[in-house]
């Protein structure tokens, strides 16, 4: 048996779009990844959508764009991925970790008050498993300070928020979001950052190639080739024809997909309502789309459940580690209790479409006897 965490769910439709991406003979940047931003920015209802490499570069263009740099701090979510803050540190500015809701997951909206400063420039909450953070919320501790929201929505593409697409509809200055191999929607890789102006979607365009605007320079005499000019540092975080061509298949079966993630967590929670030893986080799958299926078990057991589900052949860890316990931040971090809690019992179960209601009763069926077997161990040593 082998069961990963999660897998890419790919079919000949992707294939199928790669091979007419190879037949233009035009790989790079064009006319597919300018119908994967349009069709993005349509499903979530943003008026500018910017396709990028990677969900990183989301992020970082988001915090270039939105004027982050040396001296600025941004908070962020400890229990999150690292590429939060490292994108900050990109920028030259300082992450500052705040708690998270043990309910939720996602950044609490009371400690992060208590973290503003004057040098805040940034929050940027993520919306752990796919439920989307409580941007509202945060808009009102931040009041009328010039302080901006970059949404981290790598997790939640799909999930709805009172029945709408999670993208600007709460206030955000800009929703990033992550397309790599074991999203909701995947282009093998990729990213996308959506905000409401014009304005920031020329700067994130031009910012991630290099900084060139077209038409800033005049062309040679009797030249065809459009001519354009560098106006700012930038980067090389452009989507591929061939990234966008896995997306725009994907999007012809997004509702599957979403759906089969949907029905695996309805699964989960169905054969493990009656196990005490585990803790489930209630979610509207109507409204959720559960990138990742967490739950809280005994600690002092955690670690040893990890290794006998590897032993078995079905992966199950923990997501993430918390960022302010990485060393790159160093010492002298602050105690952050219910985030520290979380990571010393949660357990990520394996999800994905395509996932089977025999395979979801093995992962259930081993987690229950392995619990029991390490409880009778425990007994007998006390």
């Amino acid at each position: 048996m082998r069961i990963p965490l999660s897998r890419p769910s790919l079919t000949q439709k992707e294939l199928t779009a790669v091979g007419q991406v190879f037949d233009s003979g035009w790989l790079g940047e064009g006319a597919w990844t300018a119908s994967f931003e349009h069709a993005v920015a349509e499903y979530v209802g943003a008026p500018h959508v910017v396709a990028v490499n990677t969900g990183t570069s989301a992020l970082h263009l988001a915090l270039e764009a939105l004027g982050v740099g040396p001296g600025d701090e941004v908070i962020v979510p400890t229990f999150t991925f690292v590429s939060d803050p490292v994108a900050v540190r990109m920028c030259g500015a300082t992450p500052v970790f705040a708690d998270i809701s043990p309910e939720t997951l996602s950044l609490d909206p009371e400690d992060t008050a208590r973290r503003i400063t004057e040098r805040t420039r940034v929050i940027m909450p993520t919306d752990y498993a796919g439920r989307p953070a409580d941007v509202p919320s945060l808009r009102r501790i931040i009041g009328n300070r010039e302080i901006r929201i970059v949404r981290d929505a790598a997790h939640s593409f799909g999930s709805l928020i009172n029945g709408r697409p999670v993208g600007l509809s709460q206030g955000e200055d800009a929703t990033c979001f992550s397309f790599d191999p074991i999203k909701n929607l995947t282009c093998g890789e990729g990213g996308a950052v959506a905000v409401a102006h014009g304005s920031l979607a020329r700067e994130l365009r031009e910012r991630r190639n290099l900084g060139f605007r077209p038409g800033v320079r005049a062309r040679s005499a009797g030249s065809a080739v459009a001519m354009r000019g560098v106006v700012s540092d930038g980067f090389r975080y452009h989507m591929s024809n061939i990234n966008a061509a896995i997306g725009l298949a994907q999007f012809g079966r997004l509702d599957d997909l979403l759906n089969g993630r949907r029905q695996v967590a309805r699964w989960y929670d169905e054969l493990l309502r009656g196990c005490s030893e585990v803790r489930r986080f209630s979610r509207d799958y109507t409204q959720i789309v559960p990138f990742i299926y967490p739950v809280l078990v005994d600690p002092t057991v955690r670690d040893e459940l990890i290794a006998r589900f590897g032993q078995e052949g079905i992966h199950a860890d923990l997501r993430y580690s918390l960022c302010h316990q990485e060393p790159l931040f160093g010492p002298g971090q602050p105690s952050l209790p219910h985030a520290e809690a979380v990571a010393d019992s949660l357990l990520c179960l394996p999800i994905y479409t395509g996932l089977q209601y025999e395979q979801v009763c093995d992962v259930v069926s081993l987690l229950v006897n392995l619990l029991s077997s390490l409880r009778v161990v425990a007994g007998a040593q006390t």
